[in-house]
C-alpha cells in the first residue's frame, strides 16, 4: 500500500473516531436532567389569576402543562379572559444543557411576535430569571420575566419591563394554582 493510501486510511480512521467522540458528547447533552426533571414537576392542570400592576381588578384563566420531547420542555397552554376579552397563549420552557441556561418562548393572541426569553437560577431552579426583549408595534420592549415555584402545587410570573428610572418595573402577575 503506498504511503497516500495509508495517510488517506489514517485520516478516514481518525475522522471516525472523532466523529463518535462527538456524537457521544451531543447525544449527552441532549439528554434531559436534573433541571428539566425539576420543570416536569409543573406538569398538570391549573387555574391562572393575572393582575396588572397600577390597575384595579383581576382576571381569571386556566392552563395546562405537558412535559413533550422525551421530558426535555413543558408546554403551557392558557386561556384567559382579561377586561372582557378571551387571550390563548402558548409558552415552552427548557433548559439547554449547551448554554446552562433555561430558555422561555412565549405567545399569544394580542400578538404575532414569539418572544424568547434566557434565564438563570441561583435556588436549583425554585426562581428563574428569565431576560430577553419582546418585538411589538411599539418597538423592542426589554422583558425581564420571574417564574418562582411556591410549592409543588403553586407558582407565580412577574413579568417586568424597564421603569422611567432605568430600574426592572413589574407590570403583570400571574398567579397558579393546581386543580385538585
Amino acid at each position: 500500500m503506498n504511503r497516500w493510501v495509508r495517510w488517506l486510511c489514517g485520516l478516514a480512521v481518525f475522522a471516525f473516531v472523532g466523529a463518535g467522540v462527538l456524537v457521544a458528547q451531543n447525544s449527552a447533552a441532549s439528554q434531559p436532567g436534573a433541571e428539566d426533571a425539576f420543570l416536569a414537576k409543573r406538569a398538570g392542570e391549573y387555574t391562572r389569576v393575572i393582575k396588572f400592576v397600577g390597575q384595579d381588578g383581576q382576571w381569571s384563566g386556566t392552563s395546562k402543562i405537558s412535559v413533550v420531547l422525551g421530558g426535555r420542555f413543558i408546554l403551557e397552554e392558557n386561556n384567559d379572559t382579561v377586561m372582557g376579552r378571551p387571550v390563548q397563549g402558548m409558552r415552552m420552557f427548557g433548559y439547554n444543557n449547551a448554554t446552562k441556561q433555561y430558555e422561555m418562548i412565549s405567545m399569544y393572541t394580542m400578538s404575532t411576535a414569539i418572544t424568547k426569553l434566557t434565564g438563570t437560577s441561583e435556588d436549583g431552579g425554585k426562581t428563574v430569571d428569565y431576560m430577553g426583549s419582546s418585538d411589538e408595534s411599539r418597538g423592542r420592549v426589554p422583558l425581564h420575566a420571574r417564574v418562582k415555584q411556591v410549592d409543588d402545587d403553586h407558582f407565580v410570573v412577574t413579568m417586568m419591563t424597564t421603569g422611567p428610572d432605568g430600574k426592572d418595573a413589574p407590570f403583570q402577575e400571574t398567579t397558579y394554582s393546581r386543580k385538585k
